[in-house]
């Protein structure tokens, strides 16, 4: 490891390890009789003041021991944690969990937050894939009031919503039905980005030359297309890390449960997985969202023939188990992708 000696680097790592497994500073006694490190107590003071100077811990009390910094963490994902690859049974137990799900996509995805909450006792965040790699496959127009349609959209990944809006034409549902088959015929295979610039191009032309139904059904489709409406974000066991003592503090606790609430910057975040390959650990500060500060995310995007479905990931402390982590995103996202596209060839 660059910049550190041997001997640092077990200090380093005997610090985080023992932070993780306890969550109280750590503190040089500690270490020389929990630890095999065969130094004694005055020699790891000395370590763990170089350590501090350089960055990677920090003493958070005059007279505590010490605890990672983001920097410290960083490390010790990168360098010092082990790769094992998933056993039988904890791949069969992750397939049977999502299995029950069923065949519906959308249901298969939130499922998964609910599998990643369970078996980390974090909390479980999926994302749904952005608008402009879904492929539209077909939409339904459904009158449900006076001034209100019903809009399922279907992508052929299987991805479906709902949306409601607002009908100020009072259009009926005969007509409704002719306007949806008008707009599968133009924006069929082409993806939903495609879609909306194939609409707009359509609607830029010379009115005399659109037709008064065919600008009736282009608005219809722009609106519905403008929605945004595949973009979703699934979290299950948000109360799982509220008994966590860096969350005792109720300014951090009620900026944790917002972010939550909102869910439009976890959104963000996980995104920034989208372009990326296998397993991506944001620690604290390095996800640049001040409300997560005390938090780390793992996160793993699932793609199927080239298509980006979306990313699962797991939200948890700075100082949760990244072994334990690590594994359970990663083979999640295995057993996920292999489901999914179980699915879509079924339904090709």
């Amino acid at each position: 490891m660059d910049g550190l000696e041997r001997r640092s680097e077990r200090i380093l790592e005997a610090i985080v390890s023992e932070y993780i497994a306890s969550g109280d500073p750590v503190g040089s006694r500690t270490l020389s009789k929990k630890r095999a490190i065969g130094l004694s107590a005055a020699s790891i003071r000395n370590i763990m003041s170089d350590l501090t100077e350089s960055g990677y811990i920090t003493q958070p009390h005059v007279s505590a021991g010490r605890i990672p910094t983001d920097l410290g963490y960083r490390v010790y994902v990168d360098a010092m944690l082990s790769h094992r690859e998933p056993d039988q049974s904890e791949y069969a137990t992750i397939e049977s969990l999502l299995r029950a799900a069923g065949l519906d996509i959308t249901d298969l995805l939130r499922q998964s937050s609910t599998v990643l909450a369970g078996l980390s006792n974090q909390a479980g965040v999926v994302s749904a894939g952005p608008v402009v790699e879904q492929t539209f496959k077909t939409i339904e127009l459904i009158k449900v009031t006076q001034d209100r349609i019903l809009v399922v959209l279907i992508s052929t990944t299987g991805l479906v919503r709902n949306k409601m809006i607002y009908d100020e034409d009072n259009i009926d549902q005969q007509t409704l039905e002719s306007y949806g088959r008008m707009l599968n015929d133009m924006l069929k295979d082409l993806d939903l980005r495609q879609a909306k610039e194939r609409i707009e191009q359509e609607l830029a032309r010379e009115k005399p030359k659109v037709d008064a139904i065919l600008a009736k059904t282009l608005r219809l489709g722009h609106i519905v297309l403008s929605q945004n409406i595949f973009r979703e974000v699934y979290i299950q066991g948000q109360t799982n890390i509220l008994d966590d003592p860096e969350f005792s503090q109720v300014e951090k606790l009620k900026a944790l449960l917002t972010t939550f609430e909102e869910k439009s910057n976890i959104l963000k975040i996980l995104d920034k997985t989208l372009d990326a390959e296998g397993i991506q650990i944001f620690i604290g500060s390095e996800h640049g969202l001040n409300e997560l500060e005390t938090c780390s995310i793992v996160a793993y995007p699932i793609r199927t023939q080239e298509t980006v479905v979306g990313s699962i990931g797991i939200i948890g402390p700075k100082r949760m188990d990244y072994q334990k982590v690590v594994l359970l995103v990663d083979t999640t996202a295995r057993v996920l992708t292999r489901l999914l596209k179980q699915i879509i060839e079924r339904a090709a």
